[in-house]
C-alpha cells in the first residue's frame, strides 16, 4: 500500500486559485441564446473559478464592447467572486505615431469606466501585453525590455492618476527559456510591480512521463524564489501541454492542445493538466491559469458591417486577443465548433473542473509527500476548516493508498473520480457526481485510486437538498418555471419523461411538445434532487 503524508507547515502559503483564460468574455455577441445559457454560463457557474485571466483593457475599446464585457462579468465573475487578471492581447506596434503616455491614459480611462461605473471591481491585475507581443510580432518586447519598462512605468502613473487599485504584472513571458526576464523585472521595475508572472506550455514531456512533475516543480520554484526575494508573489499566468509539432505552418495556424492534436490521448492529457496545476500549487505559485476554459469560435472573415451578426464578429475580432480570423484556437475544456454545432466537453472538463472548483482563492496549502513514483498529491484547507485533496495515480494499475493528515477532518470526504480509461462524459457537460463517502478516523483514511486517474477528496461541501422548483409550465414550444430562491442555487437540470434534455442557468428551455417535465435545482455543492 502506498502512503501519502499531508502535513501542516508552521507557515503556510496562501493560494489564489486554479482558473482559466476566459476568452469568451469578449465574444458574447457571437453566442446564440441557447449556447449562452446552456453551455457557457452553465459551465462557468458549475465550476465557478475564483481566479481568471481575460483579454481586456484595450486602449481603443469601444463603450459598446466594454458594456458587453461588463454584462458578461455580471453573469459570471461577479457571481463567482472571481479575481481577474487582464491583459490586452497584443498592443499596437511601436512606431513614430505611437505615444506611450497617451496610450496608457486611454487604457486607464477605459478601466476606470469598467470599475467605477460598471462596478467591475474584481479587475485586480493588469499586464502591459500578452507574452510581450506587439502588433503582429510575437514577443517583440522580449529583446526590447527597456521599452517594456517605459510602457510599464506609464501604465503605473496613469493608474495612479485615476486612483485605480490595479496591480501591474511583469513580464508575462512564455517558456522556461525566457524566465530570466523575471529576474530582470525584479532588478529594474520591482517598485512598480505587484506580482510577477510567466507562462509555460510544455512540449518537453508528454502526459504520463514521470519526469514531468519534477521539471514543472523546478521551473516554478525558481521564479517563485525570485519573487519572494522581493516579498512578492508569482502567478502562472497561462499553462498547457502541446505537441512538439502542434503549430506547424499551414494556410491557417492550428493553435491547439496536446489532447486536440492527439485525440486518442485526450484522457491522459487531462491528468497532465492537473499535474501541472498541482506542481504550481506545491511550488508556491499564487495562482495557475489553464488556457482555456472554452475554445475560441471557428475563424471568420473580419469585416465591419451594418448587420448585428457582422458587427458582433467585427468587435469580437478586435477585442479578443490576436488572430481570431487566421487560426483555430482549440484548447478549451468545452468545444466551440459552429460548423458541426458541437459545444460538447473534452476530457479535461471532468478533471480540471474539480481542480478549479476545489482549489480556490483564499485556501492555504498543506505540504504533501509520497514515495511511490506514480503518485502526485496536493492539498489545501479553506477558511472554514474544510479540506480538499487531489491525487494522481499514473500507474497502469489501481493503487491502494493510505493517507495521514495533520488536519482535523470532521465529516466524511466526498470522492470524485476521473479515469482516463473511462471518461465520465455527460451530454450536458455536467460534472460527475461523487462516487463514495470516505470516513476519516484519527486523521487517517485509505482510498483506492483507479489506474491512470485523478481523484479528488473533499470535505468542502454541505450535504443538503436544494429547494423544489415550482410553477413548471409548457406553452407554445417553451417550458418555463419560477426562479429558484435558494441562495445556494447554481443551475437547473431539465427532464422530459425521466430523460434529461438540458442543463441551463435560464428559467426556460425550448421544448417540442407537452410531456411530463421535471426541473431540478443543482446547488453549488453539486447536490440535486435527481440523485
Amino acid at each position: 500500500m502506498s502512503v501519502i503524508n499531508i502535513k501542516k507547515p508552521r507557515l503556510r502559503w496562501l493560494f489564489g486559485g486554479v482558473g482559466f483564460h476566459n476568452s469568451e468574455a469578449t465574444m458574447t455577441a457571437l453566442m446564440s441564446e441557447k449556447q449562452k445559457n446552456e453551455i457557457f454560463l452553465k459551465t462557468f457557474r458549475e465550476i465557478s473559478p475564483t481566479y481568471s485571466r481575460v483579454f481586456a483593457g484595450y486602449a481603443d475599446w469601444t463603450k459598446e464592447a466594454m458594456d458587453a464585457f461588463a454584462d458578461y462579468y455580471d453573469l459570471t465573475f461577479r457571481n463567482a467572486d472571481t479575481l481577474l487578471y487582464v491583459v490586452p492581447g497584443r498592443i499596437p506596434m511601436f512606431n513614430s505615431d505611437f505615444n506611450i503616455e497617451e496610450y496608457s491614459e486611454k487604457v486607464a480611462l477605459n478601466l476606470e469606466y469598467l470599475i467605477k461605473e460598471r462596478n467591475c471591481t474584481k479587475i485586480r491585475y493588469y499586464c502591459a501585453t500578452n507574452e510581450l507581443s506587439v502588433g503582429n510580432t510575437y514577443a517583440y518586447l522580449s529583446n526590447r525590455l527597456e521599452l517594456f519598462k517605459e510602457l510599464h512605468e506609464n501604465l503605473y502613473k496613469a493608474f495612479k492618476r485615476h486612483n485605480l487599485d490595479i496591480g501591474l504584472l511583469a513580464t508575462d513571458c512564455s517558456g522556461v527559456e525566457n524566465y530570466g526576464q523575471i529576474e530582470w523585472a525584479t532588478q529594474n521595475i520591482d517598485e512598480i510591480t505587484e506580482c510577477y508572472c510567466a507562462h509555460l506550455y510544455s512540449a518537453k514531456y508528454a502526459p504520463g512521463d514521470l519526469n514531468a512533475y519534477k521539471y514543472y516543480s523546478n521551473s516554478f520554484s525558481s521564479v517563485v524564489a525570485q519573487a519572494l526575494q522581493k516579498e512578492k508573489r508569482f502567478t502562472l499566468g497561462e499553462y498547457g501541454i502541446i505537441t512538439p509539432d502542434g503549430k506547424k505552418k499551414s494556410p491557417m495556424r492550428n493553435d491547439s492542445s496536446y489532447g486536440v492534436d492527439l485525440p486518442d490521448n485526450d484522457g491522459i492529457f487531462a491528468i497532465g493538466l492537473c499535474e501541472m496545476a498541482m506542481a504550481a500549487i506545491n511550488s508556491g505559485c499564487f495562482s495557475a491559469v489553464s488556457w482555456t476554459m472554452f475554445d475560441y469560435p471557428d475563424p471568420f472573415i473580419r469585416e465591419n458591417a451594418d448587420s448585428k451578426e457582422g458587427k458582433a464578429k467585427y468587435d469580437a475580432a478586435r477585442f479578443s486577443g490576436h488572430g481570431i480570423d487566421i487560426r483555430y484556437n482549440k484548447h478549451g475544456m468545452v468545444k466551440w465548433c459552429d460548423d458541426d454545432n458541437d459545444y460538447g466537453s473534452r476530457a479535461a472538463l471532468y478533471a480540471m473542473g474539480y481542480m478549479a472548483k476545489l482549489f480556490k482563492k483564499g485556501t492555504r496549502v498543506l505540504k504533501s509527500s509520497w514515495e511511490d513514483e506514480n503518485i502526485r498529491c496536493c492539498a489545501v484547507t479553506c477558511p472554514d476548516g474544510s479540506i480538499s485533496i487531489a491525487v494522481i495515480n499514473w500507474s497502469e494499475q489501481e493503487n491502494s493508498v493510505s493517507f495521514n493528515i495533520e488536519h482535523k477532518i470532521d465529516k466524511p470526504l466526498r470522492k470524485y473520480e476521473y479515469k482516463a480509461g473511462s471518461i465520465p462524459f455527460n451530454s450536458f457537460n455536467d460534472l460527475q457526481y461523487y462516487s463514495e463517502l470516505i470516513e476519516v478516523k484519527e486523521q487517517s483514511f485509505s482510498a483506492i485510486l483507479p489506474a491512470k486517474s485523478v481523484t479528488f477528496l473533499t470535505s468542502d461541501y454541505v450535504d443538503r437538498v436544494p429547494s423544489t422548483i415550482k410553477g413548471i409550465k409548457y406553452s407554445k414550444g417553451k417550458l418555463t418555471w419560477k426562479p429558484s430562491a435558494d441562495p445556494e442555487h447554481c443551475y437547473y437540470r431539465v427532464y422530459c419523461n425521466g430523460k434529461q434534455i438540458a442543463s441551463t442557468v435560464a428559467e426556460y428551455v425550448y421544448a417540442e411538445k407537452p410531456a411530463n417535465y421535471q426541473v431540478y435545482s443543482v446547488d453549488k455543492y453539486g447536490n440535486c434532487q435527481d440523485k
